[in-house]
């Protein structure tokens, strides 16, 4: 008797339906599934890279350092709030929808995730029309999740569905999910483009330091961060992706994010971590005390020992430390703070950072620790709400989500979330930058002035595709 070899067969989005069906039919009826995605059904996009995956990604999480690059396809379930809605409110929201999901074996690499991220301070009263659309809070779920890590490519798939629709029906919306991946859009040319720039305005920033510094001498409050925002304007629409690479390969310790919602991209190469929750272990970093690189070893030393012995910095960059104390220490069963800060160093700037991490309490999930920790003192000020309330009346301006949070966080309450910075706001040929710097006794308006132009610098560095 002859055996007969046949080829296994290649999946299909009639497949894929069925398996979602019987997902939602073992439990609840009517609602998401979520199953792994065969890669054989991504066609060329299955030997895509990061650089095209961008380019057709409605949202994307990449960590270079540790080679994590997830992108995210479509959606699936897209909560928000429009704006002067607490972030508080999100929490109930996402934990929901989490608990209703189900999923199938999928690879945990691209497992379902909620990606988002919310404003700085939603009681603020400036109100910015170029952040209209991305309300208070916003958290996407991605019909289609890509994940590339050790150059392996996995990939799940997530749809609504309902136990009464026919099999053939259900796998239109597959396909449809999957074209979506593929459907990249032809991105206009990046180079050297001449740019318009307007701010920001020197002379408002000198006064809202000053303000700032009568205040904290009077002993309303200790420290206040004021940012300021630069306008770019482009001859041709923003190359979204190339910003993406640009920032992603030269800010390689850095989180590199992009937000897609209409016409509108928010991205940024965040070197801060907010607050991270992945096998029970609770990360944050606390980032606060900056100056520039050298322009060489020698000068670069120089700077970093003056950085580590400045009485201000150590003292700006000890109330950041305080406060995620503080705030972690009641959600962690153990909490590591390190005595001394250590340096971060990037391209062009360095920071005074200290690392933070402990085991999470019974019941704690991520957005535990987020609501705890937003916004730090590296960001808001302290003590917090007078600080808040003096950034809303001296800043003049709507921040959006500039130092907000933004991440991702997992059906099982785990995720990542980093603060907003080095971040812009692109909108067809317009970039709204965004920049800050922390005020505390002892501050010099020029010098906050140049730190914050420091800041700035990635962003027009990625735009002009430096």
């Amino acid at each position: 008797m002859t055996e007969i070899e046949t080829a296994p067969t290649r999946p299909s989005s009639l497949d894929l339906a069925g398996e979602l069906l019987r997902l939602r039919s073992r439990h609840d009826g009517a609602g998401l599934a979520t199953v792994a995605l065969p890669t054989a059904l991504l066609g060329s996009a299955r030997q895509w890279g990061p650089r095209q995956l961008r380019a057709a990604a409605t949202v994307s999480w990449e960590q270079p350092s540790d080679d994590l690059h997830l992108f995210g396809f479509g959606r699936a379930l897209d909560l928000g709030s429009a704006a002067g809605a607490p972030l508080a409110a999100a929490a109930p929201a996402l934990r929901e929808a989490a608990d209703e999901l189900r999923a199938g074996d999928v690879d945990p690499l691209a497992r379902p995730r909620f990606f988002g991220g919310a404003r700085f301070d939603a009681s603020s009263p400036h109100h910015d029309p170029a952040w209209e659309a991305f309300g208070a809070w916003r958290f996407v779920l991605p019909e289609v999740i890509v994940a590339l890590r050790g150059g392996r490519l996995s990939a799940s798939l997530t749809l609504a569905v309902r136990p009464q629709q026919t099999r053939e029906e259900v796998a239109v919306a597959v396909a449809a999910a999957i074209a979506g991946v593929a459907a990249a859009p032809t991105p206009p040319s990046i180079g050297s483009a001449r740019y318009q720039r307007t701010g920001p305005d020197a002379a408002h920033w000198r006064s809202a330091v000053s303000g700032a510094l009568s205040e904290i001498a009077s002993g309303r409050y200790r420290k206040a961060v004021l940012a300021l925002q630069a306008r770019c304007h482009s001859p041709r629409p923003h190359n979204v992706a190339a910003t993406l690479t640009s920032l992603a390969e030269r800010y390689e310790g850095c989180f590199v994010f992009g937000y897609r919602l209409g016409d509108s991209s928010w991205v940024g190469a965040s070197p801060e971590l907010l607050v991270s929750l992945e096998r029970g272990r609770v990360r944050a970093l606390s980032l606060a005390g900056t100056c520039a690189r050298g322009r060489d070893a020698e000068e670069d030393e120089e700077l970093a020992r003056t950085l580590l012995a400045s009485e201000k910095e150590r003292s700006e960059h000890d109330l950041v430390v305080r406060a995620t104390r503080e705030a972690l220490d009641p959600l962690c069963a153990d909490l590591s703070v390190p005595d001394a800060p250590r340096l971060l160093r990037m391209t062009g700037i360095q920071h005074l950072q200290t690392p933070i991490e402990g085991r999470a309490a019974t019941g704690v999930d991520v957005l535990d620790s987020l609501l705890a920790m937003h916004p730090t003192p590296a960001v808001g000020g302290s003590p917090r709400e007078p600080a808040l309330e003096a950034i809303a009346r001296l800043e003049g301006m709507d921040r959006g989500w500039y130092a907000g949070p933004i991440g991702w966080m997992d059906m099982n309450g785990e995720g990542a979330f980093a603060v907003a910075l080095r971040s812009a706001l692109l909108h067809g040929r317009e970039a709204l930058l965004y920049a800050g710097a922390g005020i505390v006794a002892g501050s010099d308006p020029d010098r906050e002035l140049a730190e914050a132009e420091l800041k700035l610098q990635p962003l027009l560095e990625a735009l002009h595709g430096a």
